[in-house]
This record gives structure tokens, sequence and C-alpha cells, in this order.
């Protein structure tokens, strides 16, 4: 018969701790590359509006369709952990 081993709670918490870290790290890699945009952004601004304004546009829908994919793939993955279907989509 096989036992499952348990963990101990300091290997639990380093783990968990380590896997927040890790998510953190995304996030500022995420939001310090939106600030460079920003940044390039106002500069050319400065040259040409209109086409400021255009790369604007399309970099926030590049955003829109880059976030709108990792919440539907979350969604899909919290579904899946409850074992049933969304409501919403029924």
């Amino acid at each position: 018969m096989s036992q499952k081993r348990q963990t101990g709670p300091q290997t639990r918490r380093t783990f968990h701790e380590n896997r927040i870290a890790r998510e953190k790290n995304g996030v500022m890699r995420f939001w310090w590359a939106a600030w460079w945009a920003v940044a390039e952004l106002k500069h050319l601004d400065r040259r040409d509006a209109a086409k400021a304004h255009e790369q604007g546009l399309t970099l926030a829908n590049q955003l829109m369709s880059f976030a709108s994919g990792l919440n539907a793939k979350h969604h899909a993955h919290l579904m899946s952990q409850r074992g049933g279907k969304s409501r919403a989509s029924a």
C-alpha cells in the first residue's frame, strides 16, 4: 500500500511564497513594459500626434485581447477545478 508523503508546513509555505513571488515578478515586468510603451508614445506624440494616436489604439487593442485571453484561460482553469461548467456560458 502506498501512502502519500505529507509535506511539512515550511515546505508548503516556501512553495507558495515562491509562486506568489513569480507572479508578482511577471506583473512588475508587464507594468514596466507598459510604462516604456507610454514613454515612447509620448515622444512620438510630440512629433506626429496622429501616428501616436493610431499606434496607441493598436497597442490598447492588443493589450485588451491579451488580457481577455488570460482571463478566459484562468476562468476555464477554475471551472475545470470545480468540475462543472460555467453558468454564464449556459
